[in-house]
């Protein structure tokens, strides 16, 4: 290869990866796994933002280096915005109050990474360290990136006014603390990192 050529192969692998992802916010869209592997450094990282005055109205966000690419409404915690005000609400948004309160701040590194998932969770799910919270350093474990759906990530039958394995409406997205996502805002994030990379970083603040 002379020199010519290879400046236009650099010119053309610079285009490339310039054009990046596209910034948008995502609208539901389903999406099947891929059998093909993640690279092991992967450039993928989330971004939790709570949302003090409804945490079931979150944001997840997902960034591929320094270009935001999306961003999911996202809930943690058993929050929302009509118990928000009251006594109890406030341990709604305390990262201490086990299978109640959002998750602690701080980083975590993703541990897991499923897509049939057939336990209390199940289909789409990334494990997610334990952590200590602030200040009481009260540990926080069995935590994940979930939604509710079949472990085939379809959605299930109904089971009542509320079932783990079907998508009833915005009152899912309350959790025990995990984050909670919709059945395609999952399956459109583990799309992508099948194309990108595995998620190495996950940002709560």
């Amino acid at each position: 290869m002379n020199m010519t050529t290879k400046a236009l192969v650099g010119i053309a692998a610079t285009a490339v990866l310039s054009a990046g992802a596209v910034t948008a916010t995502a609208q539901p869209t389903a999406g099947a796994p891929s059998a093909r592997h993640a690279p092991t450094a992967s450039p993928v990282a989330l971004v939790f933002v709570k949302n003090a005055k409804d945490p079931s109205n979150s944001v997840l966000q997902v960034w591929n280096g320094k270009t935001h690419v999306t961003s999911y409404r996202a809930g943690s915690g058993l929050g929302t915005a009509a118990n928000d005000g009251t006594p109890a609400g406030k341990s709604y948004r305390d990262e201490c109050a086990k299978n109640v309160g959002w998750l602690p701040n701080g980083t975590y590194r993703p541990s897991s990474f499923e897509t049939s998932r057939n336990s209390t969770i199940k289909g789409y799910a990334i494990g997610l360290p334990a952590k200590k919270c602030h200040p009481h350093k009260t540990e926080r474990n069995a935590l994940f990136i979930h939604s509710e759906m079949t472990k085939d990530r379809k959605q299930g039958p109904r089971n009542g006014a509320d079932s783990p394995q079907r998508w009833d409406g915005v009152s899912d997205y309350k959790s025990n603390g995990c984050i909670k996502l919709h059945p395609d805002h999952i399956a459109h994030l583990f799309s992508y990192m099948n194309k990108h990379g595995r998620a190495a970083l996950l940002t709560v603040r």
